[in-house]
């Protein structure tokens, strides 16, 4: 049977979709987006690099498992995957949906004719989540029917059940990799493929936080023209809609604001906030969704959901933010820092004031000051505000006058350096320095008694 035959035998109407070149296909459409895709591919090194191992291992089968929140990009990388699979002559499976009859008739019409015939086929499930009724006939009867050379993609928002992991067999054969937010390099290279503006580029990393579907939906507002708060809401309250989705009820949906006020949600928090409730059911719900994460302190939102949670939450019900505000700043979401902690993460704040993206981690961020700033939904513009207006309190006093204008031009302003900083203000820079050294301890008293009142 000819290659063109076997094609024909691979059809798109059982649920899945069947890929391969051929030289002598009229160009398609579908060519032309593959193209376009593969030039706007930036990240996932590693996934790529595991997926490119796993079509060189002909001696065995791989199936990797890659998991993760909405909008992570799962659905790209698998597109990618695709196009390098097709380009290396292998025989593509999309299953698009639940047909366990249809992927056992297309997984045979795949298999090369004769031996050296050609690579064995590669599939792709993309959202794992609708196999779930047959999960356990694909694990113990159909993947170890393949034939070896076969590589097999699984994607989901959440990770594998236990009964892969704790199979040793499996755990041999089964790579598991979590698809989190972009890195820093992928941020830049992203941005520069969409040639987003250098003046908004901060706003964009702000609000996403490396997450994919983030940093498209703010660079569409953006080019949309849309000023920066409603470049955030437009954000805030797509990712809103489409991590969340339609919670069980208004006690979940506290839970999740709660949680994207806190540095972490523990069962007391939960209990002091929604009085009637299981607080173990809620916190045990939040640890099983893809955009949480837990440790031995509770649980935390993913940055660039609880960002998006306040900015909703502040937009759609104010007088709620406000309460779950003050609930939170009263309970304390973290171990309170010492003084000599908390100076140091005034320091640090200073010198991070001009870089929201690196704010955001500053332990000041979890401190009742902070947490309880109106007005300001993202954690990072709320210490930007709570050091600028202690700044400015100092700058009432006449005796920090000298003090004030060194802390200001310093990190507060354009000035680059230290030295420049000295020059703007016209002053030798052994005492620049002195006169900076008092303004940021004058800073961290002040802060710390807003701190503990």
């Amino acid at each position: 049977m000819r290659g063109s035959e076997l094609d024909d035998r691979l059809p798109d109407s059982a649920g899945f979709r069947a890929v391969r070149r051929r030289d002598d296909e009229v160009p398609r459409l579908a060519q032309v987006l593959q193209d376009v895709r593969g030039r706007a591919f930036v990240g996932r090194d590693t996934e790529t690099a595991l997926f490119r191992d796993a079509l060189c291992a002909v001696s065995r089968c791989s199936v990797l498992y890659l998991h993760g929140p909405s909008g992570a990009g799962k659905t790209t990388l698998l597109r990618q995957f695709a196009a390098e699979a097709q380009s290396a002559g292998r025989v593509v499976l999309r299953m698009d949906r639940y047909d366990p009859v249809g992927i056992v008739a297309s997984v045979l019409a795949a298999q090369p004719l004769e031996p050296g015939g050609g690579g064995a086929p590669v599939l792709l499930f993309d959202d794992f989540a609708q196999w779930r009724r047959a999960e356990a006939w694909l694990r113990e009867d159909f993947l170890p029917g393949l034939a070896i050379g076969t590589v097999v993609v699984l994607t989901d928002q959440a990770p594998p059940d236990i009964a892969w992991t704790a199979d040793p067999g499996w755990r041999d054969v089964l790579l598991v990799r979590e698809i989190a937010e972009f890195d820093d390099a992928a941020v830049e290279a992203w941005l520069d493929h969409e040639a987003v503006p250098g003046d908004r580029r901060p706003l964009l990393r702000e609000v996403a936080g490396g997450h994919p579907l983030a940093l498209r939906l703010g660079a569409e507002a953006i080019a949309a023209g849309l000023a920066d708060h409603d470049v955030r809401l437009r954000v805030a309250r797509a990712l809103v809609r489409r991590s969340l989705g339609e919670l069980p009820s208004a006690a979940h949906r506290r839970a999740v604001e709660i949680c994207a006020y806190a540095d972490r949600v523990t069962e007391r928090m939960l209990l002091a906030g929604m009085p009637g409730t299981d607080p173990v059911v809620l916190l045990h719900w939040l640890l099983d969704q893809p955009w949480a994460a837990g440790d031995t302190g509770g649980v935390r939102l993913r940055p660039y959901l609880r960002r998006a949670v306040r900015t909703e939450l502040g937009w759609r019900d104010p007088a709620g933010e406000t309460a779950v505000r003050d609930l939170v700043g009263r309970l304390g979401a973290g171990e309170p820092l010492t003084r000599p902690a908390f100076d140091a993460a005034v320091r640090a704040a200073l010198r991070e004031y001009r870089r929201p993206d690196l704010l955001a981690g500053n332990p000041l961020v979890h401190g009742r000051m902070v947490l309880t700033a109106a007005g300001h939904a993202d954690p990072a513009q709320a210490l930007r505000a709570v050091l600028r207006e202690a700044a400015d309190a100092m700058g009432q006093d006449p005796r920090e006058a000298k003090a004030h204008r060194a802390l200001v031009a310093t990190y507060m302003s354009t000035a680059p350096t230290q030295d420049a900083a000295a020059q703007r203000l016209g002053l030798p820079f052994s005492t620049y320095r002195r006169h900076l050294t008092r303004g940021v301890q004058v800073l961290a008293d002040l802060l710390w008694r807003r701190e503990l009142a």
